[in-house]
C-alpha cells in the first residue's frame, strides 16, 4: 500500500532496512533464522507478484538475499511400523482341523477363524450386544420366527472372487446342513428356508421358532453361518482337505498357510478393508497343548500372546508380561445335578411311564431341599479364594448374564438366604428331606481332570470336603469318559454331580442342558416346571422380547435351585508388552481371542 501512494524510493529504503535487520539477526542466532527462514521465505513468494520493480532496483539487495541462507523444508515424518511383522498367538490346539468348518466342526473351536471371516451379526467388544456387520440390519418378518436380512454391498472376498452377495450365505448355510455334516447347529440351519429376494437382501424363513438363531449367526459363535465365497469353493472342488485351504472369506486377514498341529497362519489383506487394517502384516496361531510351553515360549519371545494357568500366569507378569482381561463374563464356573430326566422318549432310552414323571423316581436331586441344602453346602469365597485367585465374580443366578437386560436385582438381594454358605442351615434341609448320620445322603461327584480346566479336579475334591463336613457320603467317581458318555445316552446316571464350564449362556444353556423339548439330553437336571418355562421364551426370537420373557425363566431357575452356582471366571491373556502396546480384550465369543483390530502393536 505505501509502495502504491509513494513511489519505489520508499519500498527501496523499506527493503534494505529489513535485509540489514535479517543479516543482524543471522549473525547472533543461526537457530532462530533456521526456524524463521520458512516464514520470510513464504512472504516474499507471496509479495513477488506485486513488486517486480522491488525486486530489480537494487544490485545491493539482490546480493543481501542471495547471501542470505536458503530455507530448507522438513524432512517427512518417519513412519512407524509394528515392531513385529508377524504377531504369534499360542492355544491349546483345535480337538479337531478341517479346511471345511462349517460341515465338519462345531462352533467356537476354529476360533481362530474369525481373523479371516465375518459374520452376518458382529458382536460389541465391550458389551457383547448384536451389532451390524456383514448385515446392516435384520428383522423380524410378520409370522414373529423369520429373520429379514440386509446385507452389507461392496464387500470384497479375499483373492480373485469379487464380492459379497446373498448367494454366498446360500452356500454357506447348505454347507452347514449337508447329510453328513458334523457341525452342532446343523439341524437348525436345516430348517431355515432360505430365500433370496435380491442379491443384498435374504429372508431365513423358519417354521418352528428358534430364539438361538440370531446368535448363532453372530460373532458370539465362530463358525457358524460366517459367508465365504461360494465362487472359491467351487474353484476348491466343493470339499477343501487340510492339503488344499479354506474358501475365501471377507475378513481383514486372508489364509496364508497351516500345518495340521502345529499352526495357521493368516496374512493382512492388500487393500483398504471395510472395517479396519491391522497393524500386523501377519498373525499365526501357534498350537502348543502344555501350558509350561507356552510360558517358555511367552518368555523367549517366540510367542507373543497366550493363555496361562493361574499359577503360571502370575509367573509370567512376574517377569514383565502384561495381562488383559475379557471385558465380558462368558465362562460360568458351575455345578451341575447330573440323573432326573423327564420320562420323555430320546436316542435309546424308551418311555418306561414312571409314576413320577421321570427316569427315577427316587433320584435324591428330584426333592428341592436336597438341591438347596448342597448348595448353601459350598463355600464359594474359599473355591475363589483358592482356585481362581480371587478373581472369580460370584454368579448369582446359573446360565443368566448380570449385565444383561434381562437381570432381575432380586436375584442379589436373595441370594445369601437361598444359596449362601450355611453349613447349619444344610445340615437341617438335609434332615427335612429324611436324610441324617443313620441314613445318610449318597452321591457321586465327578473327580476326574480335564486339560482345558486345570482348577477342575481340585474344585471338586474341595466340594465333595464339603459335603462330606454337612454329612453327606460322597464317592468321587473317576470312571473313564468313555463309559460316563455310554451311561448317559442311556439316561442312566442319578445322584451324581459334575462340574460345567460353559462356553454358553442363557438361550442356548437350558436347551442343551435342562429341557427335554430339544437335543442334547441327559447332561444335567432337567425339571417339568423348567420345560414350561423354556418353552415360553423359546416361543419367539426377538431378542428384546426373549429377554423380557428370560426374567421369568430366571425367577423359575433361581427358585428351583437347578445348579450350584459358583463364579464367573474372568478370562485372561498374558501378552509381551513390548510387541504388543495394548489389547482390550473382549472375551466374545465365550472366551476366545477375537476383535483382532484390538490388537495394538509396539511400533518403531
Amino acid at each position: 500500500m505505501v509502495r502504491l501512494l509513494r513511489g519505489g524510493s520508499i519500498t527501496l529504503l523499506l527493503g534494505v532496512m529489513a535485509l540489514t535487520f535479517m543479516a543482524a539477526c543471522s549473525s547472533s542466532n543461526d537457530k532462530e533464522t533456521t526456524a524463521a527462514a520458512p516464514a520470510a521465505a513464504s512472504s516474499s513468494s507471496a509479495a513477488a507478484p506485486a513488486a517486480p520493480a522491488a525486486a530489480s532496483s537494487s544490485s545491493a539487495a539482490s546480493s543481501a538475499a542471495a547471501a542470505a541462507p536458503a530455507a530448507s523444508a522438513p524432512a517427512p515424518a518417519k513412519e512407524l511400523k509394528a515392531k513385529v511383522k508377524r504377531l504369534v498367538i499360542s492355544t491349546a490346539a483345535p480337538s479337531a482341523e478341517t479346511n471345511m468348518p462349517w460341515r465338519y466342526e462345531s462352533p467356537r473351536g476354529p476360533w481362530f477363524f474369525a481373523s479371516t471371516h465375518e459374520s452376518l451379526i458382529g458382536a460389541d467388544a465391550d458389551t457383547g450386544e448384536h451389532v451390524p456387520q456383514l448385515a446392516e440390519s435384520w428383522s423380524i418378518e410378520p409370522d414373529g420366527i423369520s429373520v429379514r436380512f440386509k446385507l452389507r454391498e461392496g464387500v470384497q472376498f479375499h483373492g480373485d472372487n469379487g464380492d459379497f452377495s446373498a448367494a454366498d450365505v446360500a452356500a454357506t448355510l447348505k454347507n452347514h446342513g449337508e447329510e453328513d455334516s458334523r457341525h452342532t447347529h446343523r439341524s437348525q440351519y436345516r430348517a431355515v428356508d432360505l430365500e433370496i429376494v435380491s442379491p443384498h437382501e435374504i429372508v431365513y424363513n423358519i417354521s418352528k421358532s428358534n430364539p438361538e438363531i440370531l446368535n448363532n449367526s453372530s460373532s458370539w459363535n465362530v463358525i457358524s453361518g460366517e459367508p465365504f465365497s461360494a465362487k472359491d469353493l467351487e474353484k476348491l472342488g466343493g470339499d477343501p482337505d487340510l492339503t488344499s485351504r479354506p474358501p475365501a472369506g471377507t475378513g481383514a486377514f486372508q489364509f496364508k498357510e497351516r500345518t495340521q498341529g502345529v499352526n495357521f497362519i493368516v496374512e493382512r489383506v492388500p487393500y483398504k478393508h471395510w472395517r479396519y487394517n491391522s497393524d500386523w502384516e501377519e498373525i499365526e496361531f501357534r498350537f502348543q497343548g502344555e501350558a509350561s510351553t507356552r510360558l517358555a515360549a511367552l518368555l523367549t519371545s517366540e510367542v507373543h500372546v497366550t493363555t496361562l494357568p493361574l499359577d503360571l500366569q502370575n509367573q509370567a507378569e512376574s517377569n514383565g508380561m502384561a495381562t488383559a482381561t475379557g471385558q465380558v463374563m462368558t465362562r460360568e464356573r458351575t455345578a451341575l445335578f447330573q440323573g432326573p430326566l423327564i420320562d420323555k422318549k430320546y436316542g435309546s432310552y424308551e418311555v418306561q411311564n414312571t409314576p413320577c414323571g421321570y427316569n427315577f423316581c427316587d433320584d435324591p436331586f428330584l426333592d428341592i431341599r436336597v438341591r438347596k441344602a448342597l448348595s448353601k453346602a459350598v463355600d464359594r469365597a474359599a473355591i475363589n479364594t483358592a482356585f481362581f485367585g480371587g478373581k472369580g465374580v460370584p454368579v448369582h443366578n446359573h446360565a443368566f448374564v448380570p449385565t444383561r437386560s434381562y437381570w432381575n436385582p432380586d436375584w442379589d438381594r436373595r441370594f445369601q438366604e437361598e444359596y449362601g454358605y450355611d453349613p447349619a442351615a444344610a445340615r437341617t434341609l438335609l434332615a427335612e428331606a429324611g436324610y441324617n448320620p443313620s441314613n445318610p445322603l449318597e452321591i457321586l461327584v465327578d473327580g476326574t481332570g480335564s486339560s482345558g480346566l486345570p482348577e477342575k479336579q481340585d474344585v471338586m475334591e474341595s466340594i465333595a470336603g464339603f459335603f462330606t463336613d454337612v454329612g453327606v457320603k460322597v464317592k468321587l467317581d473317576s470312571r473313564d469318559a468313555t463309559v460316563i458318555r455310554a451311561i448317559q445316552r442311556g439316561f442312566g446316571h442319578t445322584g451324581r454331580i459334575v462340574y460345567q464350564t460353559s462356553n454358553i449362556v442363557d438361550i442356548q444353556t437350558f436347551r442343551v442342558h435342562h429341557c427335554s423339548c430339544e437335543s442334547p439330553r441327559g447332561g444335567a437336571l432337567e425339571l417339568k416346571e423348567m420345560d414350561e418355562a423354556i418353552a415360553f421364551h423359546r416361543a419367539i426370537i426377538d431378542t428384546k422380547e426373549v429377554y423380557k420373557r428370560l426374567r421369568t425363566t430366571g425367577d423359575v431357575t433361581f427358585d428351583l435351585h437347578i445348579a450350584i452356582p459358583l463364579v464367573w471366571k474372568p478370562e485372561e491373556l498374558v501378552y509381551n508388552p513390548s510387541v504388543v502396546a495394548s489389547y482390550k480384550w473382549s472375551g466374545v465369543p465365550l472366551g476366545t481371542v477375537s476383535h483382532f483390530e484390538r490388537f495394538l502393536a509396539v511400533k518403531e
